[in-house]
């Protein structure tokens, strides 16, 4: 005889009343039409954390972000420019970015899954920290590639492998946040993250702006990327030891995952063992067969159709490469979406979560892409990697500020509000950036994002911790919600680089900015709106 707990047969909220209090074997009957049932253990209460341990939690973040920020905004804009010159540089930085970003859009929840999933004598260590160290290494690896990339197809390959590694170094660090940090803390752990982005992403640039100059001969200007790279790597493998050296991660232990659901079988109730049923999940079931197949029917048939179009010439506007390669990796976003358990009328409060971040993304990838290029062309800057660096100075200073203060009233005034704000204030410097090309003034628009930028990244963490739909995948969780970071990586260089270059041909470069920043208004303000049907979180 197995006693089971009324509270511990549950089928979302509601307890179900067909099922008694003590059964035994031969009293359930063969046919139940309860399809499923949610097995609940009692919730492990998160140790408060020590501020300590929070900002080592927090370090790897910051050199995260300087990698990236020293990257995406100096980096490859000017290794882009020197390579193919000033008249195809849209098309090209886009040709590297676009699978750059579709490699994070699987690796991302992928790596996040095998992390979830880690057993064995590699689990001694922690379900995250071996991907945390091996994927970092690897990555550091691939900078190396990229620094002497001789050429646009080189560099767009080691970037794709710089994508694949650090996500497998970033999906399972993501799911530290809700692993190890009690609720009470979530605000000002996510704050604390904000603060480290926008840290470094702010020493990053201001590094990276500092050596790295197109106007340079070849030989000067290829040193000084050199110890650029050199010294992002340093920065990597030094926080990355601080913070895994620096937390301790809890057992791997099924007892622990406190919700899970299981098909609801007969002898499930009647067995011996006391603990959770488990079971085990192939890799190749039919729901995995089918989701597959469906995403590349879909993609084939879309494929035929972009093809056709062109072919027939039935209206003067055809689809271009970028545009084609866009539509075919939304349709495969879509499947990985749902091969990793994406369910959006299941988990709507996250799914509202996730459209939140890829508006938002949008508006701010569509500003931060093409800023050193809207410096050079429109602003007319003499240095315009050193104005680059200038507007990443002030933003940064002020959302730091923001950050932390955010971080710390979210746990108090709500989530939602902060959003709100920050949406707000993002869409005005878009509406500054239409209307003007000073560059006063776009220095001082600078401060005024950085409030809303230190804002919304702050509360981001602490917003998606509260509605992540499962306790035993945090780390697959995290990595599907980052996929509303990777898309916008794939559709800001696809829409942004093509509308530059092609207003450009038209003698009219400054509409295309206008435009472009007129998009960026848009997504901010579609975040502020779709923040609102976050019912799990009531302000």
């Amino acid at each position: 005889m197995t006693i089971v707990n009324r509270e511990e047969l549950m089928l979302g909220q509601e307890i179900l009343p067909t099922v008694p209090t003590i059964l035994t074997a031969p009293t359930v009957p063969p046919v139940q039409t309860v399809r499923a049932v949610q097995i609940v253990h009692p919730e492990l209460h998160l140790p408060r954390l020590r501020r300590a341990k929070i900002f080592a939690l927090s370090i790897f973040w910051f050199a995260l972000n300087f990698h990236w920020a020293a990257l995406g905004i100096i980096i490859l804009p000017s290794q882009v420019l020197k390579l193919v010159g000033n008249a195809h540089k849209g098309e090209a930085l886009a040709f590297i970015l676009i699978p750059g970003a579709f490699v994070s859009l699987i690796a991302n929840p992928l790596f996040g899954l095998l992390s979830d999933r880690t057993r064995g004598q590699l689990a001694t260590l922690g379900r995250r920290r071996p991907y945390i160290f091996i994927g970092t290494l690897l990555n550091l690896g691939c900078l190396v590639w990229m620094a002497f990339a001789p050429n646009i197809i080189s560099l767009a390959i080691a970037y794709a492998l710089v994508q694949l590694f650090n996500n497998a170094a970033t999906a399972p660090f993501h799911a530290l946040l809700p692993d190890i940090v009690p609720e009470e803390q979530r605000g000002i752990a996510s704050g604390m993250m904000g603060f480290m982005a926008t840290f470094g992403s702010v020493v990053g640039v201001v590094f990276a702006g500092i050596f790295i100059d197109a106007n340079l001969p070849t030989v000067p200007y290829e040193h000084n990327l050199w110890i650029t790279y050199g010294v992002i790597m340093l920065v990597m493998i030094t926080m990355m030891l601080i913070t895994i050296f620096s937390i301790r991660e809890r057992a791997a232990n099924p007892r622990h995952l406190t919700t899970h659901y299981v098909p609801f079988e007969p002898d499930m109730l009647s067995s011996s063992n006391n603990t959770a049923h488990t079971t085990r999940l192939t890799w190749l079931t039919p729901s995995v067969v089918r989701n597959v197949s469906g995403t590349l029917i879909v993609a084939f048939i879309a494929w035929i159709m972009m093809t056709l179009w062109n072919m027939l010439h039935l209206t003067p506007i055809s689809i271009s490469g970028d545009v084609q390669q866009v539509v075919l990796e939304v349709i495969a976003t879509i499947g990985i979406l749902r091969l990793f358990g994406f369910h959006p009328r299941r988990n709507p409060d996250f799914a509202w979560v996730l459209v939140t971040r890829l508006v938002m993304m949008l508006g701010i990838y569509t500003v931060q892409d093409f800023l050193q290029y809207y410096m050079r062309d429109i602003v007319h800057a003499a240095h315009p990697e050193a104005q680059t660096t200038n507007f990443v100075i002030i933003l940064s200073l002020t959302s730091l500020v923001s950050a932390i203060l955010a971080g710390w009233l979210s746990d108090r005034v709500g989530r939602k509000r902060l959003v709100y704000f920050a949406g707000g204030l993002m869409a005005l410097v878009g509406l500054v950036f239409v209307v003007t090309q000073s560059l006063p003034i776009i220095l001082a628009a600078a401060a005024i994002f950085g409030l809303g930028y230190g804002a919304y990244i702050s509360v981001d963490w602490a917003l998606v911790a509260d509605v992540l739909p499962s306790r035993k995948h945090h780390a697959r969780d995290m990595g599907v919600w980052n996929i509303s970071l990777s898309l916008p990586q794939v559709i800001a260089p696809v829409v942004g680089g093509p509308l530059i270059d092609s207003m450009a041909k038209t003698r009219h470069p400054t509409i295309g900015f206008q435009l472009l920043f007129g998009m960026s208004i848009l997504y901010c303000l579609l975040g502020t709106m779709t923040v609102h049907y976050i019912r799990g979180v009531k302000r």
